[in-house]
């Protein structure tokens, strides 16, 4: 049967009567519209605190769990979520028959470059997690060093109180023993708070459930190291075990007329910028069948690859060796501060001596402990920076992600 524009027409006149009944939508512009404010004289409104309640020591959590740096290291490593996802989402083919060779190529490259970036992430997920570990260890042990500070400086308040109701002049420094003693408090609740958030970034890179209340304690005790590290020596195992330098040896060794697209893709995926200058050829299907295009497009993407390489060797030493300077910077650090430590530690056992011969030696000793404390603290932050740029330079080595 024919259909003429006769029999065509009254239903194109049906559909044009309904697209005419159909509501066109329309949209209005907002219009600016100027600003008109009261003029003023300057009369700043006041801040009102008269109604908060006096300031209270923060409590320490009910619940500890102990936790040793290997096993943050070991829970870090393996509940790294990205390379979890990396190593998910990788099609992993056991006894599967490919339909090609370059399939089966592109496959095994495939896992392997998974395998490789895996490694990497779980090494930075480590490093993470070691960082925090040892910080929260940091604010532990100050934490103890805070609280004999308060203790020694509400004896000394109490003493000059006692001094004075005798009529005895007060040192000079009596107002600011009282200032300090404030400041301590506000110290304390700072460490506090900042124990909270760093036990809560740490669980949550351990697959800890947060709702279980508590702070993880660290177990293991901090030894500076007296051995140096050898710059050298550190550049050689970086370079051998880093997993981002591997993966580039790998996709190097893996280059042939079979893998050429994959191994553009992950290059480019490693170096989004070469997207815009080495666009996938229009003719790569016919890389596994024209001998001549293969090998030239392989030898290209080769040598690519081996200035990619070379590249990120040369930021690897460089990390390398600024890590290492900063580990051997960090040492000098510490022993700077135990010789504070100590001279101030020989300053009190003097007066301890005075003491027990009998000499009024009470506002001094307690003075020089004080001091002591606070020389304490400096020690214990950089013995744990020292820590850190130990776990850095690990870090930067690979060291991380292994055994």
């Amino acid at each position: 049967m024919r259909w003429t524009a006769r029999r065509l027409w009254p239903g194109a006149v049906v559909l044009a009567a309904g697209c005419a009944n159909l509501a066109t939508p329309t949209f209005s512009t907002p219009q600016a519209i100027p600003a008109e404010l009261p003029a003023t004289v300057r009369a700043l409104p006041v801040l009102d605190a008269t109604e908060l309640p006096a300031a209270t020591t923060p409590a320490p959590p009910a619940n500890y769990y102990q936790l040793t740096a290997d096993h943050c290291r070991d829970l870090a490593y393996r509940n790294s979520s990205l390379a979890n996802l990396i190593e998910s989402s990788t099609l992993v083919h056991t006894g599967y028959c490919a339909t090609s060779q370059s399939q089966t190529c592109a496959d095994l490259l495939r896992y392997n470059t998974a395998t490789h970036l895996s490694l990497e992430a779980r090494n930075r997920t480590a490093g993470a997690a070691l960082t925090l570990y040892y910080r929260i260890l940091e604010l532990e042990l100050k934490a103890d060093v805070l609280t004999n500070s308060l203790t020694e400086l509400d004896a000394l308040v109490k003493t000059l109180d006692t001094l004075k109701d005798k009529g005895f002049k007060l040192p000079a420094n009596a107002y600011e023993l009282k200032k300090q003693r404030i400041e301590l408090l506000g110290e304390q609740a700072k460490l506090q708070s900042g124990l909270a958030k760093l036990n809560t970034e740490l669980k949550a890179l351990l697959a800890v459930d947060p709702n279980v209340p508590g702070f993880l304690l660290p177990a293991d005790a901090v030894k500076v190291s007296p051995d140096p590290l050898d710059a050298d020596a550190a550049v050689q195992v970086g370079l051998a075990r880093r997993a981002d330098l591997n993966l580039l040896r790998t996709l190097q060794a893996s280059t042939d007329h079979a893998t050429v697209p994959a191994v553009r893709a992950v290059l480019m995926g490693l170096t989004p910028v070469l997207g815009a200058v080495m666009p996938l050829p229009q003719r790569a299907y016919l890389m596994p069948y024209v001998a001549g295009l293969a090998k030239a497009e392989a030898c290209h993407l080769r040598n690519q690859l081996a200035a990619v390489l070379k590249d990120r060797e040369r930021e690897a030493i460089k990390e390398i060796r600024t890590a290492v300077g900063d580990w051997a910077t960090a040492r000098d650090l510490v022993v700077i501060s135990k010789q504070k430590f100590a001279l101030a530690q020989d300053q009190q056992l003097d007066l301890e001596k005075r003491e027990k011969l009998g000499q009024n030696v009470d506002v001094e000793l307690r003075l020089a402990r004080l001091e002591a404390y606070k020389l304490e603290a400096e020690v214990i932050a950089d013995v744990v920076k020292w820590k850190l740029a130990d776990v850095k330079a690990r870090e930067a080595l690979g060291l991380l992600c292994g055994e």
